[in-house]
């Protein structure tokens, strides 16, 4: 007899008719057989109907009180009367909110799959093993014994950095490049950001052109392992350079001082510097220049924009003959009519301040000095009484022209004769 056949034999045994005493009596005639044969079988039907309702009844009674057992109620076990299937908290307590729902429902399914007679409780193997059969389908996390770590391969250390010497600087301006903690047996890659590349640990390289530019380094060991990137933490700024460039124009004319014109055109440019090739130099925009002897000249102009970044241009002047004012090389102060007197005859005709001074070549001694082109160098010393002897002399003449040539200073030698 199963548990269902137990349950109604003893709901029927605790189930009463109600007595009826005529009942009775005429099922007590029928079975002395003192009454009539009709009434007697319609008793025993009577009987039989009413022992069907009470089995019915008593069905129906049973079926709608019964209790359905559930999950987590009370299961009948071999190890005692009763014991309560319960979910139990894993071991893992970093596990988590999805694991541990396919944790409870793993223990569910164990429960349910019983036959309702024995139930099993989940053990931590079984939960261990679930939880890395779910932690396979999520990539990323892996499992160490029973306790969940979230892992990924951007957590691995990235230490790798660089510096440069120079975050600016002008065209062609050499920024050395320097690995922080280099590594042993590694492999470089440089990209300068401008086309140009490096596989030397510390390069130097040279920008030649203006912009900003990314220089990333990439790093891997012999072994061809991971590759790691670490771009710059600032951009390499390389600002624009101004351009140099520059004409000439010789200038010479009738009653003028032979010079050359030098007309700027550079762009971008704060401040110049001009160096004629000759020992002078100008700060000059747009100068005029007067080379004293013939020879061909390096001119070479220099410009500054506000960045400090500097540009150059050079051109080579060919000046075809000398230039000293014209001065006389020798005069004869003798009273014959002929060179008694010295002036150079540039400073007779042009009109212009200046300063001529005489000196003897062989002591230094000054032995004339004047600013009058109408005053000449009588051959005396200060022109009075006192005659300079025969030899040569050094004479100096400084001119000072203003915006146009400025101060100019010619120089040369002349021998007394007597």
């Amino acid at each position: 007899m199963d548990a269902f056949e137990k349950r109604i034999k003893d709901s029927l045994e605790e189930f009463e008719v109600p007595y009826n005493s005529a009942d009775w009596a005429q099922l007590q005639r029928s079975l002395t057989g003192g009454t009539n044969g009709r009434w007697g079988s319609v008793g025993l039907y009577l009987l039989l109907l009413t022992g069907g309702l009470a089995i019915g009844a008593g069905s129906y009674w049973f079926l709608r009180n019964e209790p359905i057992a559930a999950i987590g109620k009370e299961i009948p076990t071999p190890n005692g009367p009763r014991a309560k299937a319960q979910i139990e908290p894993t071991a893992a307590e970093g596990m988590g909110a999805a694991d541990a729902q396919a944790s409870t429902k793993i223990q569910e399914a164990d429960v349910a799959s019983t036959s309702g007679q024995h139930a099993t409780q989940p053990t931590s193997s079984t939960i261990a093993r679930q939880n890395k059969e779910s932690a396979a389908d999520r990539p990323g996390e892996v499992m160490t014994g029973e306790v969940k770590k979230a892992t990924s391969s951007n957590d691995r250390p990235n230490d790798l950095a660089f510096r440069a010497s120079a975050t600016e600087g002008c065209p062609g301006t050499s920024i050395e490049f320097a690995v922080n903690s280099m590594p042993e047996n590694a492999i470089y890659l440089w990209n300068f950001g401008d086309g140009s590349f490096s596989n030397q640990s510390d390069p130097d390289h040279t920008f030649a052109k203006s912009g900003k530019f990314e220089v990333m380094l990439s790093l891997s060991n012999t072994g061809g392992g991971n590759i790691q990137s670490k771009p710059s933490s600032d951009l390499i700024v390389i600002h624009e350079a101004p351009q140099a460039t520059f004409t000439t124009m010789k200038m010479e004319y009738e009653g003028h001082i032979p010079s050359v014109h030098f007309e700027n055109r550079s762009q971008g440019g704060r401040s110049y510097h001009w160096d004629f090739g000759d020992g002078t130099t100008s700060a000059i925009a747009h100068p005029d220049h007067v080379f004293l002897k013939k020879g061909v000249y390096p001119v070479e102009l220099t410009v500054t924009n506000e960045k400090g970044c500097v540009d150059k241009q050079e051109r080579e002047i060919r000046i075809d003959r000398d230039y000293n004012l014209d001065a006389p090389a020798s005069f004869s102060p003798n009273g014959d009519g002929q060179d008694d007197l010295f002036m150079p005859d540039a400073l007779r005709t042009l009109g212009v301040r200046f300063q001529l001074a005489v000196h003897d070549a062989n002591t230094g001694r000054k032995v004339y000095e004047t600013s009058d082109a109408t005053k000449p160098w009588t051959g005396r010393v200060d022109n009075r009484n006192e005659a300079c002897p025969t030899g040569d002399y050094v004479w100096m003449a400084q001119i000072k022209e203003g915006a146009h040539l400025g101060e100019v200073t010619f120089n040369g030698k002349v021998s007394l004769v007597r």
